[in-house]
């Protein structure tokens, strides 16, 4: 044995030496260690790993309130020689109008205008505003609009440079108290907007780039390193892609419609091929749109496609939203048909993110309904008001459906989500027909001064104004107005009664750490803990399960069986705990049904989701989610309810009970190993999908690796949620969502093995928040190491009361749960449309169809010098392939 082999590693002394020298902590350790031994092994990295010390770090993290930022010196900025110019202040007024007429003014923090920024704005900015302002000092109508003509879609008058510095500095005020921690969010109702202006170069009704100006802020004042913005404008934020191409700091994300370049701005730069440059390569992400009348299914494609996994991946410390509502349904510029409310389902499924710090800054948006009511949902969303309830999204556009490979092609070298995807060989002759093709396509013309300052815009007839107007007022009274998120719970020590001392396992602790927890953060005073009535949860066992075995189980007492080692009955508390969680589930769901709660939280055991129809498994006796799907489903004439289980064990007693109904949608994600690990049956397969009418409505997504290597955790799960649970949830449109939550998943815990993290539960609680209009209802499964499992439950309620999150670690998903997710949307993409987007990816281009000055560009900017080629041809096209295949070096 070697000396270095021989030598052992020091570790701290516990109660030794100087009681006046502080302990050292385990963090000062671990640092000591690596000073020491730069070459630890994994598993000493391992043993120094506090798998709960966000969780314990974060009980400060509660929800603070939303900012919002107005001033009506913005409404002077107006176009005098063409009074219908649409971006006008009727804008402006139509947004404060309608927040007023909602009450929602009332449920924010106004934040004032500071106008102390100067010395932090960057110097190209400085120069912007100075010459401005000389333009608009020298005012005069005919010749200020010949000034004009020298811009893109650009007017003045003498108060333009006064609102556009109180645009900006009103973005600035509001992303200042949200990284102060003054507020948790806000919205910026500006104007002008801001995405379109270049460093030197106003564009697009743009003067300086709002949202751009607040991440430099951010990076340079407030010292963050990771900012993402967001832009959900119709048209390409140019000027902000090329204030942050070269820079990792930024990712720059923009979904717009582009048309191949022949929909304004007409640029190159516009398609997903531009994906930064240098240090900054990877970190710039178009999501170009080739066609019209594109609307919420094509929007949440892209999000839990692209978008979604590469936020969390990304893990940002801020988001910054460049809100366009041009995309609206109604909007004469973007004709698309966005709905309002899916405005609401972005901000909610983007909360999670960057700890809930989210500004959204006004951008475009110019059919006044549509733009007022999209805003109002953008404001209740950041209030933590209940989503919109959208109707069953389907299938993405084909164009969509292609772009979104495009983009996982180009940029599958950078990002984890998308490298675990396979690539396959262009020239493959058996792959000819089934793989992806990417081929650039570039039709536009950039237009050059002078730029026409009067009638340059489309107009809507009157009688297509009047149907899209009726339209917008029918989703108004669809959407209702706001109702404050209110989180009932339901809790009884009763269900401590159930013990025997010979399980060590499922066991009155489990209960007793999570209630001390969860007042511990003092939860149960920000929670209405609701009384629980005997609720007949007898009487809906036995319509949920065989009458004569709950007869049994509550008459005669459960007997156990040479089968049955992990179960046990006390004669004198065992059926008072067991008919308590019934009850407890059963008193949940009917206060969050019948209007009085948004969501509900049961603290319950023992678990239920192993209970069969006829037989007690897995600690299980009655089916308590089960059983409150049967009376949701009886009681309220429900016709579809979402059973979400991320227990580490199958759910087999409640796909067993629904498998035959299309009224319940059951979805498990859970761990498998061909059928061997518990409950050690097939019915966790992939291929079960339902019988009879419920064919389609059972959905289980299986791992399968039990290797050290290929332990599960947040990076896989977060990842099952956005390929797969989201998609068809949304599809399924459910009218209320329940959460058979087992946190056996669980880093540490005695069964699962696996590596979730308790904060990842709550990330997949927040995910499914927008759903069913927020009816939500998370039931106590498994969960078998209490520290796990205490921070877990809590966690969850944490995302339920709409407390930030802390930022997760999320990486390359792990090679085993890639071939589940294929595998599973394999098979269900025959009953869930929404689920065919995936084809195989190429590893090159297929070609290019540009003009030959893009396509020495495109070369030149890749790094290669242009080759012999001059015409759009094949050999020019494998050449470019050649040079996406090595951006990753560069970017190295």
């Amino acid at each position: 044995m070697s000396d270095n082999a021989s030598a052992a590693v020091p570790m701290p002394e516990i109660g030794a030496g100087d009681s006046n020298v502080p302990r050292e902590t385990l963090r000062d350790f671990k640092k000591r260690m690596k000073q020491n031994s730069p070459e630890t092994n994994m598993e000493l990295e391992n043993c120094l790993v506090d798998d709960y010390e966000v969780s314990t770090s974060c009980d400060g993290m509660v929800r603070k309130p939303t900012g919002v930022i107005y001033n009506n010196d913005m409404l002077r900025h107006k176009c005098v020689w063409d009074s219908r110019y649409p971006e006008n202040p009727d804008r402006y007024s139509a947004i404060i109008q309608r927040i007023r007429e909602q009450g929602l003014f009332d449920e924010c923090k106004l934040i004032d205008v500071l106008r102390k920024f100067d010395k932090q704005l960057p110097a190209t900015v400085i120069a912007q505003l100075e010459k401005l302002k000389n333009i608009c000092e020298k005012f005069h109508p005919l010749e200020t609009e010949k000034v004009a003509s020298k811009y893109d879609a650009i007017y003045f008058n003498e108060h333009t440079y006064d609102s556009t510095l109180t645009a900006l500095y009103s973005t600035l005020s509001l992303v200042k108290n949200i990284a102060e921690g003054v507020i948790q969010n806000g919205l910026a109702i500006v104007r002008p907007p801001g995405h379109h202006a270049q460093k030197d170069n106003f564009n697009g009704y743009c003067f300086i780039n709002n949202v751009g100006c607040a991440a430099h802020y951010l990076l340079e004042t407030q010292k963050l390193k990771k900012i993402m913005i967001i832009d959900f404008d119709v048209h390409h934020g140019q000027g902000t892609q090329q204030m942050f191409y070269k820079d990792n700091r930024v990712l720059y994300f923009s979904i717009h419609r582009y048309e191949n370049g022949l929909f304004w701005p007409n640029l190159r730069e516009s398609s997903f091929d531009y994906i930064g440059e240098g240090p900054g390569v990877g970190y710039n992400i178009n999501v170009p749109l080739n066609a019209t009348g594109l609307g919420d299914a094509d929007y949440m494609a892209v999000l839990t496609h692209i978008l979604l996994p590469i936020a969390y991946e990304f893990n940002p410390e801020f988001v910054l939203v460049s809100a366009g509502y041009d995309c609206l349904l109604g909007d004469e510029k973007g004709e698309m048909c966005v709905s309002p409310g899916f405005y609401g389902h972005m901000i909610k499924l983007l909360s999670g993110v960057a700890e809930g710090k989210l500004a959204v800054i006004l951008e475009g948006g110019y059919f006044l309904p549509s733009l007022a009511e999209g805003v109002s949902m953008t404001l209740r969303a950041l209030l933590d008001d209940r989503p919109a309830v959208l109707p069953p999204l389907g299938q993405a556009h084909k164009e969509v459906r292609q772009m979104i490979n495009n983009i996982k092609c180009v940029l599958h070298e950078f990002w984890g989500c998308f490298k675990v995807y396979n690539r396959y060989d262009l020239e493959d002759s058996g792959m000819k027909d089934i793989i992806h093709h990417v081929v650039i396509k570039y039709f536009g013309k950039e237009f050059t001064p002078p730029f026409e300052t009067r009638n340059c815009y489309p107009v809507m007839s009157a009688a297509v104004y009047e149907k899209c107007s009726n339209f917008i007022e029918d989703l108004k009274q669809y959407y209702g107005e706001f109702k404050r998120n209110k989180v009932c719970y339901g809790y009884d020590d009763d269900m401590g009664l159930h013990m025997d001392e010979s399980n060590a396992i499922e066991t009155p602790a489990r209960l007793q750490a999570v209630y001390e927890r969860f007042k511990e953060l003092e939860l149960d005073k920000r929670c209405v803990k609701i009384d629980i009535p005997e609720l007949s949860g007898e009487e809906w066992a036995k319509k949920t399960h065989i009458t004569s075995y709950v007869t049994q189980l509550t008459v005669e007492g459960y007997v156990p069986t040479a089968q049955s080692n992990d179960m046990y009955w006390n004669p004198k508390g065992s059926k008072i705990s067991i008919l308590k969680a019934v009850n407890t589930v059963l008193s949940v769901t009917d206060a969050v049904l019948s209007g009085n709660f948004a969501s509900g939280v049961a603290i319950v055991r023992p678990p239920g989701h192993h209970a069969e129809p006829s037989k007690s498994l897995g600690f299980c006796y009655l089916n308590n989610v089960a059983v409150a799907a049967r009376y949701a489903l009886d009681t309220f004439n429900l016709e579809k309810i979402l059973i979400v289980d991320f227990d580490i064990h199958h759910g087999n007693g409640t796909q067993k009970i629904f498998y035959d109904t299309e009224r319940v949608l059951y979805l498990s994600i859970h761990k498998y190993e061909q059928g061997t690990y518990f409950p050690s049956t097939q019915d966790g397969s992939s291929t079960k999908t339902g019988r009879g009418l419920g064919t389609g409505y059972n959905v289980n997504v299986p791992f399968n690796s039990s290797r050290a290597q290929e332990k599960m955790g947040d990076t896989e799960y977060l990842n099952a949620f956005c390929r797969i649970v989201l998609p068809i949830a949304y599809q399924y449109a459910p009218e209320l969502v329940i959460v058979s939550a087992g946190f056996d998943a669980g880093v540490n815990d005695l069964l699962g093995n696996y590596r979730v993290h308790p904060e990842t539960f709550g990330h997949m609680i927040q995910l499914l928040r927008s759903l069913a209009g927020g009816r939500l209802i998370v039931s106590m499964e498994g969960g078998y190491n209490t520290t796990t499992l205490k921070h877990s439950m809590n966690f969850c309620v944490k995302a339920l009361l709409g407390d930030p999150l802390p930022r997760l670690k999320i990486e390359m998903p792990k090679l085993h749960a890639y071939k589940a997710f294929e595998e599973v949307i394999d098979i269900q993409k025959e009953f869930w449309s929404i689920l065919n987007v995936d084809k195989h990816l190429p590893d090159r281009l297929s070609g290019l169809a540009l003009k030959e000055e893009d396509v020495e560009v495109l070369i030149s900017r890749y790094g290669r010098k242009p080759s012999n080629e001059v015409n759009v041809s094949e050999s020019v096209a494998s050449e470019v392939s050649s040079m996406l295949k090595n951006i990753s070096l560069m970017h190295d």
